[in-house]
């Protein structure tokens, strides 16, 4: 299998900015971008943002309204016909948007007669018909840089609750599955905990965050209590950052791992959500002492995770 290099994951960016240019009238969701990019749904929000310097959201909201402030300037069409356009449903949130990007309101800028500027993009992209993507510039940021090794690690079971909400609260979460494996002598001194996370809590809505929140327990335990369920982490290799610090501060390790680190590590990631493993109590241990093991599975061994629901596993 040839190596995906750095150059491959630009490419891919470069068709999806691309694909962004083409259907700006379309709704350009996030499955269909990373269709086009072929990347995993799990990881393609995280590797877009960290290459490309905002998230797919606010990318095509920018385009967008540049798009929408050449119009202002070269046709006669209506304020709302073009705030339509740029995906707004009334004038006054089109306007509120625009003169927060902009400095100024649609009607006022369409007077103005100096050339029409846009803000500095970290990615160098514009709106434009011509050879805008081409001037597609990736995001160094080595600021965040954390330890990596690839390991095969070893299948494992785990006895887990659904959680869906901030990701910082899932300790309740955690405490009800630790309560309970105390109360049946499961904890030892070899149980790990283990989160597995679904979305990215950059983009996605913390109401609509998902995750498992577990602890290994022996591969011959079951059936599930009642309010648990059990998920098998399968065998085989994953990227290991060394998140050191607190938890608050683990969406910069994330965003450091997969808009760097994995462009140029000739992997790539699985179709299969990250999970966390947390090497020390965080009821004992000091925020900035915490210990985290970000898990990243990689193609070429075989990935399948089982007892998930089908709907927390998206394609």
């Amino acid at each position: 299998m040839r190596a995906t290099t750095r150059t491959d994951y630009l490419d891919r960016i470069r068709r999806v900015l691309r694909f962004v240019q083409e259907h700006l009238d379309n709704e350009l969701t996030p499955d269909e971008c990373a269709r086009v990019a072929h990347f995993s749904r799990y990881h393609f929000h995280r590797i877009f943002s960290g290459l490309v310097g905002e998230s797919l959201r606010e990318h095509v909201r920018r385009i967008r309204l540049e798009r929408a402030a050449g119009e202002l300037r070269r046709t006669d069409r209506s304020v709302i016909e073009i705030a339509l356009a740029a995906g707004y449903g009334a004038h006054e949130p089109f306007t509120r948007a625009f003169r927060a990007h902009f400095g100024a309101p649609p009607a006022e800028l369409r007077k103005q007669s100096e050339p029409l500027m846009f803000r500095r993009a970290l990615c160098g992209v514009h709106y434009g018909i011509d050879d805008v993507v081409s001037r597609f510039v990736p995001l160094q940021e080595d600021s965040n840089m954390i330890e990596v090794s690839i390991e095969t690690q070893p299948a494992r079971r785990l006895l887990a609750t659904a959680y869906k909400g901030d990701y910082l609260r899932i300790g309740q979460a955690f405490d009800r599955v630790c309560a309970f494996a105390g109360q049946r002598g499961l904890l030892g001194p070899d149980t790990a905990s283990i989160g597995i996370y679904y979305d990215d809590w950059d983009v996605t809505p913390v109401a609509d965050l998902r995750a498992h929140a577990g602890i290994t327990v022996a591969e011959s335990f079951g059936p599930a209590p009642e309010g648990f369920e059990l998920i098998d982490l399968p065998t085989g290799e994953y990227a290991i950052g060394i998140h050191r610090g607190p938890y608050e501060k683990l969406h910069e390790s994330y965003r450091w791992l997969f808009g760097q680190w994995l462009p140029s590590s000739e992997r790539d990631a699985a179709n299969q959500p990250c999970h966390e493993i947390y090497m020390n109590d965080p009821a004992k241990t000091a925020p900035e002492d915490l210990v985290t093991h970000i898990c990243i599975p990689l193609v070429g061994a075989r990935q399948e995770l089982r007892g998930i629901p089908a709907e927390a596993v998206e394609q």
